[in-house]
């Protein structure tokens, strides 16, 4: 039997089970928690794990003002505890609407830790729907009902009223209590638009798998040959290329490559060094139209660069950004990125994952092909699959490529672990890193290393505290 306060949904005979070795080994992290009647508000799977094991089971009796005081509690150590995707939130908010309907939605966010716009979104399902009913009076932190807050649209004439009849509706949930002009209502109401259209995308796409991401131990040149690669398939390609001189007679078959590969509107980016810079540009801008730079600004380590009788401290590298012809993918991008440390673990010339991610998010949709003909540590594959973005790349280098899947099978392993130990109510990552290094057999430095480079979803679900002590 589950106690009644208990929201989310039970466990499953595995997790449990999970669950019961951990206490059996390490005993309970969590104590329970019972009302001034000794029921169970939280803790009822580890009560029972400890009635089965016949051990003692420490509690915290609370004296609770309300049965909404509960449920409440109850949600939050719950929703805390365990990582729960969107899909899993939204129903866990939908239930609970059913159950207590005049909670205020930033209340309920708080809870849950959503934005105050989804538990809205569901509200408004629910209320379409019939499921529950439509309240003036919402019931706010502090327990008092306070009416609920409109949205308004100022209108100076009989069309603009009618306009604002017709897009009062699509004006985001972050409008409640405010009033607007009309030319500010149509641009957030376009926005909120936008807003949905890239959401449903997102959610309409499957997530990447092992075999969505793939990795070859070959030049760039045989890499359509070997993976596969159909012509105007690519919709990025993200890479970095070595700056040396001697790599300067292949950058036109890569740019050859590209435009052959690449999507029409597709984007080739490259980070480059600054010694050749001119004979780079001059050659990709044979076959693909130039876009932007970016600056990538890393910050309190400078190179100290000769330059004829000049000497430079030079803190920034070119990102180069071309197009296969005109742009087609709308978005927005800052064209100064700003790394806070180097990153050489995988590779001598790794960059940021970070500084991949931002790239790869600006200039990519979920789903697509992303190309890396220069892997390197393959940074860019790593953020790819933290992304959902399909991924092939390659290297010269046997070595590289194997420590890249090496890189790519630690970070899922580790994420899986994480996500497993969030879900039966760990929340020391410092405990958890040590734990997993063991399993694994590499140092604590190599397991903090790699939790930076886990999906940051999963990051989220714990103490930032403790994440930034390691």
């Amino acid at each position: 039997m589950q106690s009644k306060y208990q929201i989310l949904p039970p466990l499953s005979e595995q997790e449990y089970e999970t669950l019961k070795k951990s206490i059996e080994i390490n005993g309970l992290d969590y104590p329970v928690i019972v009302d001034q009647t000794g029921a169970i508000v939280d803790g009822f799977h580890r009560q029972r794990v400890c009635d089965e094991l016949k051990i003692k089971c420490p509690r915290i009796v609370r004296n609770f003002e309300s049965e909404n005081e509960k449920y409440e509690l109850a949600l939050t150590l719950n929703c805390n505890r365990r990582h729960l995707s969107q899909s899993q939130k939204r129903k866990v908010i939908e239930e609970y609407l059913v159950r207590d309907p005049q909670i205020a939605n930033n209340n309920l966010a708080d809870l849950v830790g959503v934005s105050k716009n989804t538990v809205a979104s569901v509200r408004k399902h629910l209320e379409a729907t019939g499921q529950i009913d439509k309240f003036e009076k919402l019931r706010g932190r502090d327990g008092k009902l306070r009416n609920k807050k409109r949205k308004r649209i100022y209108a100076n004439s009989d069309r603009e009223a009618e306009k604002a009849i017709q897009i009062i509706g699509e004006l985001p949930e972050s409008c409640n209590g405010k009033t607007y002009d009309m030319v500010t209502s149509e641009r957030r109401a376009k926005r909120n638009r936008n807003a949905k259209k890239r959401k449903e995308q997102i959610e309409s796409v499957a997530p990447v798998n092992e075999d969505d991401i793939r990795l070859y131990h070959s030049r760039f040149q045989d890499l359509e040959r070997m993976a596969g690669i159909e012509p105007e398939s690519v919709n990025l390609i993200c890479t970095d290329i070595p700056y040396r001189q001697e790599f300067l007679p292949e950058i036109e078959e890569l740019a050859e490559f590209a435009e052959r590969v690449l999507v029409a509107g597709g984007i080739f980016m490259t980070y480059s060094g600054n010694f050749y810079l001119p004979q780079v540009m001059n050659k990709f801008e044979k076959h693909l139209t130039y876009r932007w730079q970016i600056s990538s600004h890393y910050k309190g380590d400078a190179t100290l660069l000769s330059l004829g009788s000049y000497k430079v401290t030079s803190s920034w590298k070119p990102i180069l950004v071309y197009s296969k012809g005109e742009t087609i993918r709308k978005g927005r991008f800052n064209d100064t990125v700003h790394v806070q440390s180097k990153e050489k673990s995988w590779h001598h010339w790794q960059q940021p994952l970070d500084e991949a991610v931002k790239l790869i998010h600006n200039f990519s949709s979920p789903g697509d092909l992303i190309v890396d003909p220069c892997g390197g540590g393959f940074t860019t594959a790593v953020a790819c699959r933290n992304l959902n973005r399909r991924y092939i790349g390659c290297d010269v280098e046997a070595e590289c490529v194997s420590r890249g899947m090496k890189r790519l099978q630690l970070t899922q392993a580790l994420s899986e672990y994480v996500e497993d130990a969030i879900d039966i109510g760990r929340s020391n990552v410092i405990e958890m890193l040590m734990d997993w290094s063991h399993i694994y057999s590499v140092s604590f430095g190599e397991a903090s290393d790699l939790f930076h480079q886990i999906p940051v979803e999963i990051k989220q679900s714990i103490d930032c505290r403790l994440i930034t002590a390691i």
